[in-house]
């Protein structure tokens, strides 16, 4: 008989409750009993160019949002500090970031109108309720809800929302006035039926700023490497480029008198200095109508920052808690609302180059917000003619590569459903809008796994000849017995397919004669609800009532563990239950071994 419990998790099992307290919650302490200074200098180094990174991706992003640019500004110097302390990933960038930006957008149009007012209020309110949702989750351990927001929906969703985000971008591009909060249709709509109204000056800073950004890329880190440079010191250097962008755009844009010569629309006054931690906001209306926006908010930024968190653990075998990862963004969020912030996430092209740069620890991040923070004291009064078409061309260039269209095509040709998911999210963007999509792609993915389970693979087995490997008679040469039947059921047993199991041995019981023993091989089981339960006592019933034996074999520790006390094992009894296919047909066919053993299976599995 297979041993009750054996397959529960042993003593050596990593345990989290047998690490210091601070520790789990406040891992940077641990990181600085630990630094040098080779690493302090990796992380200075790394947080000075992520700053150069984000100074200008924090005023785009906020735009994006339909903020004042210097709240991008905000939400990268107090809240990034949060997470340092809090999180649990050494190298993740967390800040103002391009999805997030977007869906803020579109939760505060309907919402504050063109009052401006509202719109900050509304993006606090965001903030606040995004990060107290984030926290609940993660004290409540639910970071497993997460996980039904399947890869291809995401990738869909995000390459959707990245179609979307330049979109919108085109109209500041351009010079061309486009309604706040318009559909993707009615941006494209009013940007081909105004196209006259064209502002050439603008879309030359804008298409400008996207050809050498583009260029700072892989050709500029090309070149310089060709010159002799240190491919790691000329990807630093292409790093810089939109800073350097941005100052000429400045330069450029004040010496030709941008705003009033070629009305060309600038960033404007931008107050200096942060503010300073209120919670004023708590007192205004339109909580409740804000909350699904919020757990869309949620859900995206920390779906987001984990995905890149563990892809960057991986790479220098750095464990990240899932749970911890959900309340340090929490508290980051609560606080980045209290410091008159937009939310935040865990930025991929900024953790990216964090990680590149050479991070050892979150004190690169501190670094960073410390620069950041400097940039908003002391240089916030050299950005009022910085025209408002150079920062959308960093948002494209930076969304650009969050379109994949390669992924929707692998998916396709491997999964059809899948695939139908994916684009339905991705087209669901552009055509419903960001929360919709999301949600139909969520609906679509969960609708797709009830239904694959709920139709589950039932093989009927033999032995491969002179072996003890047991496969799918109508896949191999096999050996098997006119009085055994060997089935093995390759999906959990639960309530949704509970009809089409029973339906599929019934068939089976039906189909072969002379049966003395039916054995259901587990060994794909993970888990049998009360209905399946219910079904099996049933079926053991029947075949008892007609004389034959029900057996089970291969049942896997936690299951075996919730069947232990059941009618169905007390009926069963120790020694019709067995640990592996081998010691069951050993067991139930010593004698048709000796006298009437066959070959069947139809063909072998090409």
């Amino acid at each position: 008989m297979q041993k009750p419990g054996s397959d529960k998790p042993s003593n050596n099992t990593f345990n989290n409750n047998k690490i210091p307290s601070y520790q789990r919650y406040l891992p940077l302490l641990a990181d600085l009993k630990g630094i040098n200074g080779q690493h302090f200098g990796q992380d200075l180094l790394a947080g000075t160019i992520t700053a150069i990174l984000l100074v200008p991706q924090a005023l785009a992003y906020a735009l994006l949002a339909g903020l004042p640019p210097e709240v991008g500004l905000y939400a990268s110097v107090i809240p990034p500090i949060i997470y340092a302390f809090t999180g649990t990933s050494r190298t993740l960038a967390v800040g103002p970031v391009a999805v997030a930006a977007v869906m803020v957008a579109a939760a505060l149009a309907p919402y504050a109108g063109d009052d401006p007012a509202k719109y900050l209020t509304g993006a606090l309110i965001l903030s606040a309720l995004s990060g107290l949702i984030m926290l609940v989750m993660g004290l409540l351990r639910l970071g497993w809800l997460t996980n039904f927001i399947s890869h291809p929906v995401l990738t869909g969703f995000t390459t959707g929302a990245a179609i979307f985000i330049i979109g919108t971008q085109l109209a500041a591009l351009t010079g061309i006035t486009v309604p706040r909060g318009s559909s993707f249709a009615v941006v494209i709509d009013t940007l081909i039926i105004d196209i006259t109204n064209l502002n050439a000056a603008t879309a030359i800073f804008g298409i400008t700023t996207i050809v050498l950004l583009a260029m700072a890329r892989t050709p500029l880190v090309n070149f310089l490497s060709g010159l002799g440079i240190k491919k790691e010191t000329a990807t630093v250097l292409g790093r810089t480029a939109p800073l350097l962008v941005v100052v000429s755009a400045i330069i450029i844009a004040t010496g030709i008198g941008a705003k009033d010569a070629l009305n060309i629309a600038v960033v404007g006054t931008v107050p200096q200095g942060l503010p300073g931690l209120s919670i004023g906001f708590l007192q205004e209306p339109g909580w409740f109508e804000l909350l699904p926006s919020a757990v869309m908010i949620a859900v995206i930024g920390y779906v987001e920052s984990i995905s890149v968190a563990k892809v960057l653990a991986f790479r220098r075998r750095e464990r990240i808690d899932p749970d911890q990862e959900f309340r340090a963004l929490g508290l980051t969020n609560i606080v980045a609302s209290c410091a008159g912030a937009m939310p935040v996430a865990g930025g991929f092209s900024r953790s990216m180059v964090n990680f590149d740069a050479g991070a050892r620890t979150q004190m690169a991040a501190i670094f960073t917000a410390i620069l950041v923070g400097l940039a908003a004291f002391f240089f916030t009064g050299l950005l009022a003619n910085l025209p408002k078409s150079v920062l959308s061309a960093i948002i494209i260039v930076a969304v650009w590569q969050l379109i994949d269209f390669q992924s929707l095509k692998h998916t396709w040709r491997y999964d059809r459903g899948d695939g139908i998911a994916q684009a339905a999210t991705l087209f669901g963007v552009l055509a419903f809008g960001i929360e919709h999509a999301l949600m139909l792609g969520v609906s679509l993915a969960l609708i797709l796994f009830l239904y694959r389970t709920s139709r589950p693979h039932i093989a009927v087995i033999g032995r491969v000849p002179n072996t003890q490997h047991y496969r799918n008679i109508h896949r191999h040469e096999v050996q098997t017995w006119p009085s055994l039947l060997l089935v093995r059921i390759d999906e959990n047993i639960y309530f949704a397919n509970i009809p089409q199991v029973e339906t599929e041995l019934h068939n089976l019981l039906l189909a072969y004669d002379g049966l003395k023993d039916v054995v259901l091989v587990f060994s794909g089981v993970a888990y049998v609800d009360t209905s399946g339960l219910e079904l099996l006592e049933n079926i053991e019933e029947e075949l008892s009532t007609s004389g034959v034996q029900l057996h089970l074999a291969e049942v896997k520790g936690p299951v075996m563990d919730r069947l232990e006390n059941t009618t169905l094992c007390k009926r069963l009894g120790a020694e019709r239950v067995y640990l592996s296919i081998e010691h069951a047909v050993n067991e139930l066919t010593d004698s048709a071994i000796n006298s009437s053993a066959e070959n069947s299976g139809s063909r072998k599995m090409p």
